[in-house]
């Protein structure tokens, strides 16, 4: 499964990056240490164990809005999943820079949890400061259900993602009632429909009955 999961993430990848130019490269320091870095903040910043380790571990950018005691909390700018392992090291060089690196990396999840996802994407933003490697920033590209449905950054709407620990029903998917939601297109198609419909038969009808119409026009006039 893991495997599978790693070929689709593969040829996600693959597909959308550019196809002009060669591969990026990093010197085999600087992908060691960024190996150090994430083997240290996927546990921390996404699986929350021990979130403030992470603190450390990023930028300033990242620390905005935030103290290290509300990372102790858990309460960071990093989507929470249920992460696996302790290598980290399996992550792919979308773009580098000087003192800059933007890759893209897979974390496999426990199972049973409540989404049924068995992997997720990330886009990691990765600064050199002072020597060391930092996250400069950590987004969701895409989640891998294990019944084979992948969701993009695209289906999750502005700033948004879903959350692992929340249920299906009560999480992506709530809001209107269903009912609701295929009611309100409907009776907007209905009216689209069904009002030029009528006035066309009301149009029809007089054109079908002008004997009618003249008689009643004559027995008005005579009532005045």
């Amino acid at each position: 499964m893991r495997f599978a999961l790693g070929v689709i993430a593969v040829a996600v990848t693959a597909a959308l990056a550019p196809s002009v130019g060669a591969a990026p490269k990093l010197p085999a320091a600087d992908r060691a240490a960024i190996d150090r870095t994430l083997d240290a903040f996927v546990p921390a910043a996404i699986g929350r164990e021990h979130s403030e380790r992470a603190w450390a571990l990023t930028t300033a950018s990242m620390h905005r809005g935030g103290t290290r005691a509300d990372w102790r909390q858990g309460l960071l700018p990093v989507q929470p999943f249920p992460v696996i392992g302790t290598s980290f090291h399996g992550w792919t060089l979308d773009h580098v820079g000087r003192d800059r690196a933007d890759v893209v990396l897979l974390v496999h999840l426990r199972k049973g949890n409540d989404l049924n996802l068995g992997a997720a994407s990330f886009d990691l933003a990765m600064r050199k400061r002072h020597g060391r490697w930092l996250v400069d920033s950590a987004v969701v590209a895409a989640t891998f259900a294990y019944h084979g449905k992948i969701l993009a950054a695209n289906d999750f709407g502005p700033n948004s993602s879903p959350d692992p620990y929340t249920k299906l029903d009560g999480g992506l998917h709530s809001g209107l009632p269903t009912g609701l939601i295929y009611a309100i297109p409907g009776a907007l198609i209905g009216l689209v429909i069904l009002v030029p419909l009528g006035i066309m038969l009301v149009h029809r009808r007089r054109d079908r009955h002008p004997v009618s119409d003249a008689r009643r026009e004559r027995v008005f006039r005579t009532s005045e």
